[in-house]
């Protein structure tokens, strides 16, 4: 190539090389220097979570147990009020049958009074003593009732709560677990007062002292006769129950 086609070239070619140049330089711009970091195209971006059914599940769980926990303590209460409302029930069922017993030897000892009044005024039925003996035992001094119905007994053999007295001394003796005495205080009453209000009861634990001593023949003999003398009373119902469960029904 000539001088002259050169000369004529160059302002062609330092245009060319400019626009190169500048495009490098724009191209070498953009690139992420070494001082900083490398935004990485294929870098992890942070996951999208979908909703997740384990926390809902989780919460409705708590609230279930919540729930169940009120429920028991509510039932709990509702069972220390019934134990409690049940216990109540059966001391004042016994108050009430201490209570009648009471009466009734009240009236027995009013009607003793009007067919055979004291000369003296005195109290010959001996009702403050036998009252005094009930309450004793009420008050559950068994060892001092026991003494005190013996006492009334010796000082009143003909009163009309006697058999009433040998009652008393039979269940003392038999809650006091001696045995031989209260069998002798139950006979008395099954032998001497045979249509009182007191003897299927007085039988029926007769029965089952004897069973408790040994004496099966005469306990179920006993037993036996409760459910066919006296079939319309709790008593009977018990030596029934007792017969079952105590004895083989071919015995």
């Amino acid at each position: 190539m000539t001088l002259s086609r050169k000369l004529h070239a160059l302002p062609l070619m330092i245009a060319v090389m400019s626009v190169t140049a500048y495009s490098q330089a724009d191209t070498w711009s953009s690139l992420p220097s070494a001082s900083t970091p490398v935004a990485q195209s294929t870098a992890k971006e942070e996951p999208v979570k979908a909703p997740s059914s384990s926390g809902h599940a989780n919460q409705l769980l708590f609230s279930e147990i919540e729930l169940l926990k009120q429920e028991i303590q509510s039932l709990q209460g509702r069972l220390e009020e019934q134990t409690y409302e049940l216990n109540k029930l059966k001391k004042e069922q016994k108050e009430r049958y201490l209570d009648l017993d009471r009466r009734i030897g009240q009236l027995a000892a009013s009607g003793a009074s009007v067919n055979a009044p004291s000369a003296d005024g005195g109290d010959l039925d001996g009702k403050s003593d036998y009252d005094a003996a009930f309450q004793l035992m009420k008050a559950r001094k068994l060892d001092e009732a026991a003494v005190a119905f013996m006492q009334f007994l010796q000082n009143f053999p003909k009163s009309s709560l006697v058999v009433n007295g040998y009652y008393w001394m039979g269940q003392i003796y038999y809650k006091q677990a001696n045995l031989d005495e209260a069998r002798k205080a139950f006979t008395f009453v099954k032998n001497q007062f045979p249509n009182h209000a007191k003897t299927p009861d007085s039988k029926y634990k007769l029965g089952v002292i004897l069973h408790r001593l040994g004496d099966d023949i005469q306990s179920k003999k006993i037993l036996r006769e409760v459910m066919s003398q006296h079939g319309t009373s709790a008593s009977a119902r018990f030596a029934e129950k007792y017969l079952k469960e105590n004895f083989s029904p071919s015995s």
